[in-house]
């Protein structure tokens, strides 16, 4: 029977995930030595060998242009997967500020900061409950200022809100059996990205419906049954 969650600690937020369901490997730090680019790129470039650090390049429209392998960006998307974007209504507050801000948030992971210009930030968390907790919030005060919660996404556009945004989903007359972790998440993958179940379902204290927190795109048409 799976432990009932303390709702006083918030420890919901450090259990049903569904990285933490599902699984992923653990990324290792980067080492610091070789954060410039490795000899080999510069002998590779200057010799025109052929390393796989180097992508070709040509024209497009005329214009130079590199072009990137189809395999090579899932993965470069995959590294900043957990980035979100907080948006401020009128200006952003002193950096200072907002990294006490987010050092009093006690997150699991590592995190970043960095300013895309006067009204949007950019947060790079490392840690799937992280990101569920924070986007979940949706909009959040520091210092008097109003900040938006938006996913970042690699075609972002600061002159609009991105589609995407986590919502609460109702699943109805599962049988008691698919209240697993495991079955919830999957199901629910098919309307989106599920980041958490609530407390009730994850004690399975009430078995006429399941609630998912499901990361979908609103745009997409409406999803009656699966």
């Amino acid at each position: 029977m799976a432990t009932p969650i303390d709702l006083d600690t918030n420890v919901q937020w450090r259990r049903a995930t569904y990285v933490g369901v599902v699984g992923r490997t653990k990324e290792a730090l980067q080492d610091p030595k070789h954060l410039v680019f490795p000899q080999v790129f510069h002998d590779t470039l200057v010799g025109k060998g052929c390393a796989s650090c180097i992508h070709p390049s040509g024209l497009k429209e005329g214009e130079p242009a590199i072009f990137f392998f189809v395999q090579d960006i899932p993965e470069m998307k995959t590294k900043v997967r957990f980035t979100l974007i907080r948006k401020f209504m009128l200006g952003h507050p002193k950096m200072e500020l907002m990294r006490n801000f987010f050092e009093s948030l006690q997150f699991i992971g590592s995190w970043q900061l960095g300013l895309l210009d006067g009204r949007h930030l950019l947060i790079q968390l490392t840690m799937e409950e992280d990101y569920a907790r924070l986007f979940a919030k949706q909009s959040v005060m520091i210092v008097g200022s109003s900040m938006k919660i938006l996913k970042w996404t690699p075609d972002f556009d600061h002159s609009k809100d991105p589609p995407v945004v986590p919502i609460w989903f109702k699943f109805l007359g599962l049988p008691l059996h698919q209240f697993k972790l495991n079955a919830l998440f999957n199901i629910s993958s098919v309307i989106g990205m599920p980041l958490k179940v609530d407390t009730p379902t994850y004690n399975k204290v009430r078995p006429a419906l399941a609630r998912i927190f499901i990361e979908r795109d609103i745009t997409l048409p409406e999803m009656k049954r699966i």
